[in-house]
């Protein structure tokens, strides 16, 4: 066995629930556990896209109570999907590259069991996988590449308000960011002046209500053909911010048939105010530095009145624990000590009070 340890980024989130009157541990619990109302996997798969057949997966698959904490992990995958294989071999031209299906993949414990109980085995990749703890309403996690805070926040709700009574019709749970303490003390002392999120690219996609097709004659051969006019509209983050600033109208007088994401296009969004600002400005400004929980660490930057500066990684409580990996496997027993040991080293100095 290959055993290799790995620094990971583990983050703090503090869960906001409005109108209700549980912690977000227990009413995981009322679900998932063996008497709750998904205690199966399969009841409590997310299809990402329902519209899509092919958009993947999202559910919570294994769960286990450790030490006060319930520990998860988010996984995410999608059905049918096969993996490129290459073939290497030192005396051979080129390397062969073929497909291969979950189907086909063969396992050791598959020798012992009979040809039926093999015909009911469904395999698949695992795209990413988000592990978790929750005490209380204290949640830290370890992000994939695939599966983020902002994705683990929108199963949550899809989850319980799917398979709890806790939530209302309103109800909605929210994964905030918690600062340290020092960085709260600087934004009580001394007011934000100026927020800017930079580093926003630009996506462009298909307008399919302006996609019109044409009979022209081609002056070369005098010959009919069918001209297609696409009109291509900006997209994502950056393209919202465009047009919140500019609206709708305004990319109509665009011409972008050369595609944006080639074009390299970012936008930086500044929010600040002249000179004086009311309490209530004031408190808006304060409430975007704070709440800007699902941006990225490098495109926040908060501006403090009399100078001084605030990084997008201060706004978050995070820290670095070494993982043991087995054979290129995160040992989840390991993990789940690490975190546990992390979230109370952190509510022992002061930076989390628990309620």
């Amino acid at each position: 066995m290959l055993r290799q340890n790995r620094n990971k980024t583990i983050y703090y989130k503090r869960v906001a629930i409005s109108n209700c009157g549980f912690d977000l541990q227990s009413i995981l619990g009322s679900i998932i556990s063996d008497t709750g109302t998904a205690p199966k996997v399969g009841m409590r798969r997310e299809q990402i896209s329902p519209s899509d057949s092919t958009s993947g997966f999202r559910l919570i698959n294994r769960s286990n109570n450790y030490k006060s904490i319930l520990f998860g992990q988010l996984i995410l995958f999608e059905q049918g999907k096969s993996q490129a294989l290459l073939t290497i071999s030192d005396d051979v031209d080129f390397y062969d590259i073929n497909a291969i299906t979950s189907q086909q993949i063969k396992l050791e414990a598959d020798e012992g069991i009979s040809q039926e109980e093999k015909e009911k085995i469904k395999r698949e990749f695992v795209d990413s996988i988000l592990y978790f703890g929750v005490q209380g309403n204290d949640l830290v996690m370890v992000q994939s590449n695939s599966l983020r805070s902002k994705d683990l926040e929108t199963h949550l709700n899809w989850l319980i308000h799917n398979f709890s009574d806790s939530f209302n019709d309103d109800s909605i749970l929210l994964l905030k960011d918690k600062p340290t303490e020092s960085t709260i003390e600087r934004l009580e002392n001394t007011p934000v002046k100026k927020i800017n999120i930079g580093s926003v690219p630009v996506k462009n996609k298909v307008d399919n209500n302006t996609i019109e097709i044409k009979n022209e004659v081609n002056p070369v051969n005098n010959n009919n053909s069918q001209i297609k006019k696409i009109k291509f509209m900006p997209t994502g983050k950056g393209g919202n911010i465009l047009k919140a600033a500019f609206g709708e109208n305004w990319f109509s007088e665009l011409r972008l048939e050369d595609s944006l994401d080639d074009s390299n296009i970012q936008i930086n969004l500044e929010i600040t105010y002249l000179r004086k600002t009311d309490k209530d400005g004031q408190r808006l400004m304060d409430t975007l530095a704070t709440s800007l929980r699902h941006s990225d660490d490098d495109d926040i930057e908060i501006s403090l009145q009399g100078g001084g500066t605030i990084k997008g990684g201060e706004l978050k409580l995070s820290g670095s624990i070494s993982i043991q990996h087995n054979d290129g496997l995160i040992d989840e027993n390991h993990l789940y000590l690490q975190m546990h040991k992390w979230l109370h080293s952190k509510i022992g100095a002061g930076e989390i009070k628990p309620k």
